[in-house]
């Protein structure tokens, strides 16, 4: 009787040991046959991320206008419009269609990555004019992404402008050479003014990327960059004249 009990248990032993193999290949075919459904239902929130920051970018430049969105939108990586319709947010309410970059990828039963690759995910958004609220993972429409123009950049600009203009002195003419010299992108825009023997120079890449530098001798330069907050529209500009004044180098109030 204990022996037929010995053998009846290794017997249950052995079926679900089977049933368990049996599951693991199941399930490792499944992958192997899925893998595109298995990668894209994970491109979907590495995708989602993106869309978050965008949304985060609207708001933190209390944007309002369909066509700032579209700009906005697009200087994102891995971010396309599809499409904007609407004039503003308060108004006619704004609606975007995005098409974004994720990555996904198909793991095995042990997690192992068999398969992974970027997937365009596209989401709508809908801002205004009573609520705003978003879709993810929409059908994407066919047709070509709208163009959108990419803003220069002024990063790794600030030790170049610093270098250039400590030799040169308050003189305007040798100021502007320094800053020619440096082959900044021509998007850039540069601005230059004097008064009362000191020189103030403005590099502005885009509405929140600026620099800002006073030339009063040589080797006495200040480069300054006006917050995020300062440069919002309504509030100081990218301009030389803001490297003369009295709000040159100033905090946020």
């Amino acid at each position: 009787m204990r022996g037929r009990t010995k053998w009846t248990g290794l017997g249950a032993i052995v079926v679900v040991l089977g049933l368990a193999a049996a599951g693991a290949w199941r399930y490792e075919e499944h992958v192997h046959r899925q893998p595109d459904w298995q990668i894209h239902h994970t491109a979907v929130p590495d995708a989602a991320k993106k869309v978050d920051d965008v949304l985060a970018q609207f708001e933190r430049d209390h944007l309002y206008k369909a066509d700032d969105y579209l700009h906005s939108a697009g200087q994102h990586p891995d971010v396309q419009v599809l499409s904007v319709t609407g004039q503003t947010h308060w108004q006619t309410g704004v609606t975007l269609i995005l098409k974004v970059t994720g990555h996904g990828m198909a793991r095995g039963f042990d997690h192992v990555v068999l398969q992974q690759g970027d997937v365009p995910i596209c989401f709508r958004l809908q801002i205004g004019p009573k609520k705003d609220s978003r879709d993810d993972d929409i059908d994407c429409p066919a047709g070509a992404p709208l163009s959108v123009p990419k803003d220069p950049s002024l990063q790794g600009v600030d030790e170049r402008l610093q270098s250039a203009l400590n030799p040169v002195g308050p003189n305007e003419a040798a100021v502007r050479s320094a800053v020619a010299g440096l082959k900044l992108d021509p998007a850039i825009h540069q601005d230059f003014a004097v008064q009362d023997g000191i020189v103030g120079v403005a590099l502005r890449a885009s509405q929140y990327d600026c620099v800002v530098a006073r030339v009063a001798a040589p080797g006495d330069v200040t480069l300054w960059r006006p917050s995020h907050t300062q440069l919002a529209p309504g509030e100081l500009g990218c301009s030389a004249g803001l490297a003369l004044s009295s709000e040159f180098n100033t905090s946020p109030h």
